[in-house]
């Protein structure tokens, strides 16, 4: 609880920043997704994710001369699934343009009162916010693999990239 209260403190400190003029501003932009996935597991158990991830612009093609977006950000969620459920959190690297959407993040799941290494990965088509997501951990010397569909909601964060 108290690590999900630091986190939400830290998404409402970027208050200043959204609402200057973002035409003016030194702020690059950014977004907040929410997400909801479902997927399976490698036996065949139905699993169901949601997120909360906030992302600012490494590059875009405002300032730069990019085909895109380079997001850095985090994710925060918790799976359920079977008679297993968890927590995770992450950080993580996304490319998107109106053609395509690419992503890695490196993190951690907490079960079993304890923490494990997580990565993940996903792409999908940049002007449908569906995409397809991966997701490798080892519990107890044990590799789960899973796979799902992931609806977003991204609501940009404005800044000069994402001023109207």
């Amino acid at each position: 609880m108290k690590k999900n209260t630091i986190y939400f403190l830290f998404l409402l400190s970027l208050y200043p920043i959204i609402a200057e003029n973002p035409s003016e501003s030194s702020f690059s932009g950014g977004y907040l997704s929410l997400g909801i996935q479902i997927g399976k597991t490698e036996n065949k158990t139905v699993y169901i994710d949601i997120q909360i991830s906030p992302s600012i612009v490494l590059i875009g093609p405002y300032k730069h001369d990019s085909p895109g977006y380079l997001f850095f950000g985090s994710s925060i969620g918790k799976r359920y699934g079977g008679e297993n459920s968890f927590r995770y959190i992450d950080v993580n690297l996304n490319f998107w343009n109106a053609l395509f959407t690419l992503g890695t993040g490196k993190g951690f799941v907490f079960a079993e009162g304890n923490k494990y290494q997580r990565t993940k990965y996903w792409g999908g088509l940049g002007f449908v916010p569906i995409i397809l997501c991966t997701d490798n951990y080892y519990i107890n010397n044990n590799k789960y693999k899973q796979i799902g569909i992931m609806g977003i909601l991204p609501l940009p964060v404005f800044g000069y990239n994402f001023y109207p």
